[in-house]
C-alpha cells in the first residue's frame, strides 16, 4: 500500500481537519521551529507504530488544551474523536492477496483507510466509489450497458440493489435473458458490500486486511545509539514487554540486525553472539561510510564489560553485562574512543543505520518517519543524506521528514515539498496548523529554506560557470554595465569583454567576503565605488592579495578618469544631464535639473539626495534605462560614452 493523504485534527496546534498529500516516494515537510511538523509524524507514527514506546494518545495532554473544557461540556464522547486518519492506495500485490480471501473481487481504485481515536481504537476499512463496485457487480453479472447506465444513476449500494429488481422485473416478460442478467446483480453486488460497510468484514479477513497497512517507522534525536549498554537490564525490559525509550529500541534494531536479541549476549556463547554482531556491523558500517564522507577511516567496534550495578529491588550489587560500541580511527593510530564521544553528526548518521537496518529489507511495509534528519551534520554532508532520501531510502520505502535547513531541501522537486505553518496567535487560536504546497502564499518564514535552497543552487551555478566573474555592488551596476556594452557594440565601439560573467554580491559590505571565498578558486575582477568605501575597499584588496587575485583586477570608479569624484559611483561616468534624465524618467513627478544641483559638489547621487532630504531607490534610474534605451542612447552625451568606454578598457585589461 501506497499512503497517499493524512487527515490530522484538534492534536495539539492543529485544530480543524488538514488534510495533506503524501508523495508516493518522498514527501518533506519544511517550516520554522514549533510549528507542527513533528506533529505530523507523531500523529502516523502512533497510527500504526514500527518501533517505539509512544503509540498512545492522550485527550488530557494533546487534545487542543485551550479547547478541552469546553468541548467535554458539549460532547460526552469527546474520546472518540479521531485525531489521525490516512489514506492508502492499494497496489497489485495488495490487491492479489486481498482478493484472494474476500468474497468478491476488489476494484483497483478501492483505497484502505486506517484511523485511530483518542480512546486509542485502531480501525481500517474499504473506501470504494459506488460506481466502481456496481460496475464490477454488473460485469460480474453480465449485464447489459442499457441496464448498467439505469445502476449507475443510483447513489448506495441497496439503491442500486433495488433497482436491478426492478429492471429484472421489467424486463421478465420481453427481455428474459436481460432479465435473468439484472436480477443476479442483487446477489453478486451483496459480495461487494464489505466495500461499503466495515462491519462486514470477518476477523480473519481483517487480520488479512491490517497485515497489509504499512507501519510508521520514526527516527529523531532521541534515538541515537548510547556509548554503552546494560544489556543485562535490557534483556530483563524487553522478555517483560515493558515499554523502550528510543535509544534502547534503537540499540534492539541493532542486535536485530546480527540476528540475536539482548537475551542471547547473556548465556556462555557469548564470544560466537559477538563475533555476529561484529559481522552486522561490518555490514552496516559499509552502509554508512558510503553516503559519510567525513572520516572513511573509522571503524565500528563491539566490546563488552562485566559491571556490578545495585539492583534498585535488593539494593545489593549485581553482576551485568554492558555492550560498549567504540570506534578506531585510522587517521589516529587506530585508537579507539567510545561511540558517545564522537561527533553528534556521526552519532546521529550511524545511530539511523542501525535503527533502520532492521526494517531496511523487510518485506514487511513500512513508511520511514525522519523528524528533523542531520541538523548536526555539516551542510555538505545533509545534502549527501537528502540524496540518499530521494536516490536510495525513497526508492525503497516511502518516506516522510521534517526540514527546516536549506541543506536538506532540495529545490529541484519542489513539488514534493510542503509547508507547514502554525497560523494562531494570541488573539486567534482557531487558526491552527495550514500545511501547503510550496507557492507565493506560503509564509515568507517558512518557505525561506526553500528559498535558500534556491539561492545556492543557484549561485553554485553562477561562482562555477566558465569563463571570469566580475563582482559588481548591485543589481544597478549590472543593469548599466550590460546597457552601455550593447549601446557601445552597436556603435563599433570596445565592449566590456564577453569573458567576464557579471555577478551583483549585494552590497559593498558583502564584497571582502566574496573576493576571499571566489579568489581562492576562480579568476575574478572586482569593480567597487571609491573613497566613500575606502576601509572596504581596502579590505577587498588584502582579500585579493592574500587569495593571489591580480591588484589590477580590483577597479574603483573613481580611478578610471581624473575628473570623476573621489568617492564616484558607477553613476558618475554619465555626465549630470544623462543621469539626470534617467532619475526623472524613474520617477514619474521629479523634475530634478542641473541648477538644483550647482551648490553642491561630489558623486551626483549624494548631491540629488542632498537636494531632495532623503534617500531614493538607486536601481529605480537603471530600470528606468532599459525601458527607454532607445531614446536614451539617442541623445547620449559623448562624454558619458567616453567614460564607459575607460571602464571597459579598465576592466578587459584584468582579463586572463
Amino acid at each position: 500500500m501506497k499512503l497517499v493523504a493524512v487527515t490530522i485534527q484538534k492534536f495539539r496546534n492543529f485544530v480543524e481537519p488538514q488534510r495533506v498529500e503524501i508523495e508516493p516516494d518522498v514527501t518533506a515537510f519544511v517550516g520554522k521551529n514549533e510549528s507542527g511538523k513533528t506533529t505530523i509524524l507523531k500523529a502516523l507514527h502512533r497510527l500504526n507504530p514500527a518501533n517505539g514506546d509512544s503509540t498512545k494518545f492522550d485527550l488530557v495532554t494533546e487534545y487542543p488544551r485551550w479547547k478541552l473544557a469546553r468541548d467535554r461540556r458539549e460532547s460526552a464522547d469527546l474520546g472518540k474523536t479521531i485525531p489521525v486518519r490516512a489514506e492508502f492506495t492499494l497496489e497489485p500485490d495488495d490487491l492479489a492477496a486481498l482478493n484472494a480471501v474476500f468474497t468478491a473481487e476488489i476494484p483497483a481504485s478501492t483505497q484502505v483507510i486506517a484511523f485511530r481515536s483518542y480512546e486509542n481504537e485502531y480501525a481500517t476499512y474499504f473506501s470504494a466509489k459506488l460506481a466502481d463496485i456496481v460496475e464490477s457487480a454488473a460485469t460480474a453479472s453480465a449485464v447489459d450497458s442499457a441496464e448498467l447506465k439505469e445502476l449507475l444513476t443510483t447513489s448506495t449500494l441497496d439503491e442500486a440493489i433495488a433497482k436491478a429488481k426492478e429492471l429484472a422485473k421489467s424486463l421478465k416478460d420481453t427481455q428474459p435473458a436481460r432479465s435473468k442478467a439484472v436480477g443476479s446483480f442483487p446477489g453478486v453486488a451483496e459480495k461487494y458490500r464489505f466495500l461499503v460497510q466495515s462491519d462486514q468484514i470477518d476477523d480473519e479477513n481483517r487480520k488479512v486486511l491490517r497485515s497489509r497497512v504499512p507501519k510508521f517507522f520514526y527516527f529523531s534525536n532521541y534515538s541515537v545509539l548510547p556509548g554503552e549498554t546494560d544489556l543485562t537490564k535490557l534483556a530483563a525490559s524487553v522478555t517483560a514487554g515493558e515499554a523502550l525509550d528510543e535509544e534502547d529500541q534503537t540499540v534492539v534494531s541493532l542486535l536485530a540486525h546480527a540476528g540475536v536479541t539482548p537475551a542471547d549476549f547473556l548465556d556462555a556463547n557469548y564470544d560466537s553472539r559477538k563475533a555476529e554482531l561484529q559481522a552486522a556491523a561490518s555490514d552496516l558500517s559499509r552502509e554508512v561510510f558510503k553516503y559519510w564522507r567525513a572520516n572513511t577511516d573509522l571503524a565500528v567496534v563491539f566490546g563488552d564489560d562485566n559491571v556490578n550495578v545495585v539492583e534498585p529491588s535488593t539494593g545489593q550489587p549485581a553482576l551485568h553485562r554492558f555492550l560498549k560500541i567504540e570506534l578506531r580511527d585510522g587517521r589516529h593510530g587506530d585508537v579507539e574512543t567510545n561511540f558517545a564521544t564522537r561527533s553528534t553528526g556521526f552519532q546521529w548518521f550511524f545511530s539511523f543505520f542501525a535503527a533502520f537496518s532492521e526494517y531496511q529489507n523487510s518485506a514487511k511495509p513500512v513508511i520511514v518517519l525522519l523528524d528533523e534528519p542531520g541538523t548536526s551534520l555539516h551542510g555538505e554532508a545533509q545534502k549527501d543524506f537528502v540524496n540518499y532520501i530521494f536516490n536510495e531510502l525513497g526508492a525503497k520505502k516511502q518516506t516522510l521528514y521534517t526540514t527546516h535547513s536549506q541543506f536538506m531541501v532540495d529545490p529541484t522537486v519542489y513539488e514534493k515539498l510542503r509547508t507547514v505553518h502554525d497560523k494562531a496567535t494570541r488573539e486567534n487560536q482557531e487558526a491552527g496548523v495550514d500545511v501547503s504546497r510550496v507557492n507565493l502564499k506560503a509564509d515568507r518564514d517558512t518557505v525561506l529554506p526553500v528559498e535558500s535552497a534556491l539561492g545556492y543552487s543557484i549561485s553554485q551555478h553562477l561562482f562555477l560557470g566558465s569563463g571570469q566573474h566580475l563582482l559588481v555592488e548591485g543589481s544597478s551596476d549590472f543593469v548599466y554595465l550590460m546597457r552601455m556594452s550593447a549601446y557601445m557594440e552597436s556603435k563599433k565601439k570596445p565592449i566590456l569583454s564577453p569573458k567576464l560573467s557579471i555577478i551583483p554580491v549585494g552590497g559593498i559590505t558583502n564584497m571582502p567576503a566574496f573576493v576571499a571565498l571566489m579568489g581562492r578558486r576562480l579568476e575574478v575582477s572586482v569593480l567597487v565605488d571609491g573613497e566613500k568605501s575606502a576601509s572596504v575597499l581596502n579590505r577587498t584588496r588584502n582579500a585579493a592579495k592574500e587569495n593571489d587575485v591580480p591588484a589590477d583586477r580590483i577597479v574603483a570608479v573613481s580611478e578610471v578618469d581624473n575628473s570623476l569624484p573621489k568617492d564616484g559611483d558607477i553613476e558618475d561616468l554619465f555626465t549630470i544631464a544623462d543621469y539626470l534624465k534617467l532619475y526623472n524618467w524613474a520617477f514619474p513627478n521629479a523634475t530634478v535639473t542641473e541648477a538644483d544641483l550647482a551648490s553642491s559638489h561630489g558623486r551626483i547621487l549624494g548631491r540629488i539626495e542632498s537636494h531632495l532630504g532623503h534617500k531614493y531607490d538607486h536601481a529605480k534610474p537603471a530600470h528606468a534605462l532599459t525601458e527607454n534605451q532607445d531614446d536614451f542612447f539617442a541623445n547620449i552625451d559623448a562624454a558619458s560614452a567616453s567614460n564607459f568606454e575607460k571602464l571597459f578598457a579598465t576592466l578587459n585589461a584584468g582579463v586572463a
